[in-house]
């Protein structure tokens, strides 16, 4: 299964697609992203979402602005060229996190977030 999960740079920013597990832990609602090992939280799905795509925004605008995004998605595995990376497949994530190995074997939907970053002024 090829994984169509990317992030793109332009002169002005990226374009990011990754894949969001969303599960319930609890009375809590995480939605994880393993490509970025990145997750936000909350007391419902909704809010839960959100708070990622705020980690998210935070995430692209500090790696951008210290200028270690590219570094930073190749050590999570991230397929990189001069204009384009590819996000890690399934199989590859399952093999070095552990927490996503656990992830599987319970509950819960598997999505995909689109989001836009501006480089920094």
């Amino acid at each position: 299964m090829t994984n169509l999960n990317y992030i793109s740079f332009a002169n002005n920013g990226v374009e990011i697609s990754v894949s969001l597990f969303v599960f319930k832990e609890g009375d809590t609602y995480i939605a994880y992203c393993p490509s970025l090992d990145l997750s936000g939280y909350d007391l419902t799905e909704e809010s839960a979402r959100a708070d990622f795509d705020f980690m998210l925004s935070d995430y692209l605008s500090h790696q951008l602005s210290h200028g270690t995004l590219r570094a930073d998605l190749a050590a999570h595995g991230w397929k990189m060229s001069q204009a384009k990376g590819n996000e890690p497949e399934l199989s590859d994530m399952l093999g070095v996190n552990e927490q996503l190995r656990r992830l599987v074997m319970h509950s819960f939907k598997k999505t995909n977030v689109n989001k836009t970053c501006p480089l920094p002024a």
